[in-house]
């Protein structure tokens, strides 16, 4: 039988080989039972809890490969792999099953089976165990954490002005500590001496920007530059004034996903810790004091929808920085401009394009030019063209390769059963009954190719006919919406577009370019479409 084999390491389980070591031993037992397992069935997923069910792409991607009968059992540790919430994991079994795929637990050499009401008892219940214990786990890290937070230690991440200062007894680790960054620290008080002495958010982070002070840290999502939204955190943590403050968060999980939720604030531990104060009590306060009566405050709910048609969707070509809406002036008239709002927000040094032109003109040349050359009836004409003589050729190359196919399945055909009559005599069953599992799923990939190479010819004249007539009635759909209210236009732009549209200047005016796979949105769920490369409409301001 062709199995899968699935293996999980949680965020609570530090061994570095316990993946290795879970697809080791499915491999043994796959081994020892006669099977066979291909590389691409072999699902494992690191750093996951148990109870997260949405964000397991290798879960995910084993189930519809289950659902699409590419292996006939999975075999994995026990239960607390596939999940540690009762319900769901009892679900997911089930949906396994019901694939037809057979689940086995190498731990305990058993088979998992919902035939019965006393079945599904025993899996609920073992499920129920997995789930006290990943309960157990979570409140044992939590008592951990609090601990160090109540000692004043690191109970995690990293904080601009600090160093992390890993504590060892002998070799083992035993705390890490904050310490005061002499040179991060001096940047901290400039920040809250200028705040206090009336400097804005945005006068702040273009100083700072200006000068090339290194910015804190932001991984991946980073920009290497000073933000508003950075030095607004900034200006109310607390630990600059030696107080720490953990717990204000609690990790939860709804609908089978992690999620994060405010604990109230009675719940919240508070640790004075002099050894970390950077700023002082008098201008801490006179900052806390500018902050409660300003009009930056700490937004607790979403931004509002977007209310122009290329919001969020359009990036600076010049530092890849959003492109935004602000107030500008036509004449002596208030109107609304795009332009970019890092050049905008963090200064020169980070974006120099200063270029700003009229929302209402940008949005009718993008409009004007899909309109004429992207969503027109030449390009559903060209893009069926395409689209007919990939499918010809195709089906021309594998006319020429079904005989051969066939050929190739008949010697199969005959391996398998030389292979099964040696089986009939006793001869070294296990080994050959590996071989026959392994002809047999070659064979079962031939036999699909086979019947599409003999299909496709039936069915390509009126599988175009029907893409055609789909695509033309939603040609006029299409317009209406660009033409529409800006909620609807991005709603078709964000179907259509293969990523942002990127802003270039170009003296007093943006090059706006991005890729519009048409066929995409023209012929969804039809394969191999095809669709014009790109589009760069200009405007001229």
């Amino acid at each position: 039988m062709r199995a899968a084999i699935y293996a999980r390491r949680s965020t609570d389980e530090h061994q570095a080989a316990s993946l290795e070591v879970q697809i080791g031993e499915a491999k043994r037992y796959i081994e020892r039972q006669g099977w066979t397992v291909a590389p691409q069935h072999i699902y494992r997923e690191d750093a996951v809890s148990r109870a997260e069910f949405k964000k397991r792409p290798a879960l995910l991607a084993m189930i519809n490969a289950a659902e699409a009968k590419a292996f006939d059992v999975i075999v994995c540790r026990d239960e607390t792999r596939l999940g540690g919430d009762g319900p769901r994991t009892t679900l997911l079994i089930q949906d396994l099953i019901d694939a037809g795929a057979r689940l086995f637990y190498y731990f305990t050499d058993e088979e998992v089976a919902l035939t019965d009401a006393m079945q599904k008892f025993m899996v609920s219940v073992r499920s129920f165990a997995a789930e006290l214990e990943r309960e157990k786990i979570a409140s044992r890290t939590r008592e951990h954490l609090m601990t160090k937070a109540r000692g004043g230690f690191n109970a995690g991440g990293r904080c601009y002005g600090y160093d992390n200062v890993e504590i060892h007894e002998g070799e083992r680790r035993v705390r890490v500590e904050y310490a005061i960054n002499a040179e991060q620290a001096d940047v901290v008080r400039q920040i809250f001496e200028r705040y206090a002495e009336g400097w804005g958010l945005k006068k702040i982070v273009k100083d700072l920007n200006s000068r090339k002070v290194p910015s804190p840290s932001a991984g991946k999502r980073g920009s290497r530059s000073w933000s508003p939204s950075a030095v607004h955190a900034m200006l109310r943590r607390g630990r600059y004034r030696g107080t720490l403050t953990w717990g204000k968060f609690a990790k939860g999980y709804k609908r089978g996903t992690k999620v994060r939720t405010a604990r109230p604030e009675s719940e919240w531990l508070t640790v004075e810790a002099p050894h970390m104060e950077i700023v002082g009590e008098v201008l801490w306060h006179r900052v806390q004091s500018r902050v409660e009566g300003s009009k930056h405050k700490v937004r607790t709910s979403p931004g509002r929808p977007a209310a122009y048609l290329l919001s969020g969707i359009a990036r600076c070509g010049e530092c890849g920085g959003p492109i935004a809406v602000n107030n500008g002036k036509s004449s002596h008239a208030p109107i609304k401009v795009y332009l970019c709002q890092y050049h905008r927000t963090r200064g020169d040094e980070v974006c120099a394009s200063s270029l700003r032109r009229p929302v209402a003109n940008v949005d009718q040349a993008v409009i004007d030019y899909l309109t004429r050359n992207v969503i027109t009836e030449d390009v559903i004409t060209d893009a069926l063209k395409i689209l007919r003589q990939r499918l010809t050729d195709r089906m021309r190359c594998t006319s020429t390769e079904v005989e051969a196919m066939e050929a190739e399945a008949k010697r199969l055909r005959g391996e398998i059963d030389n292979l099964v009559a040696a089986i009939a005599t006793g001869t070294a069953a296990a080994p050959l009954v590996a071989a026959v599992a392994e002809r047999q799923e070659q064979l079962s990939a031939l036999d699909t190719r086979i019947r599409s190479a003999k299909t496709a010819p039936e069915v390509i004249s009126t599988e175009l006919r029907r893409l055609e007539r789909e695509a033309r009635t939603r040609l006029a759909d299409f317009r209406s919406a660009l033409e529409g209210d800006p909620a609807a236009a991005r709603t078709f732009l964000g179907q259509i577009l293969a990523g942002p549209l990127k802003f270039t200047p170009e003296g007093n005016r943006y090059r706006i370019e991005g890729e519009v796979p048409v066929a995409a949105a023209l012929f969804a769920g039809m394969p191999n479409s095809a669709s014009p490369a790109g589009f760069e409409p200009a405007y001229q301001g």
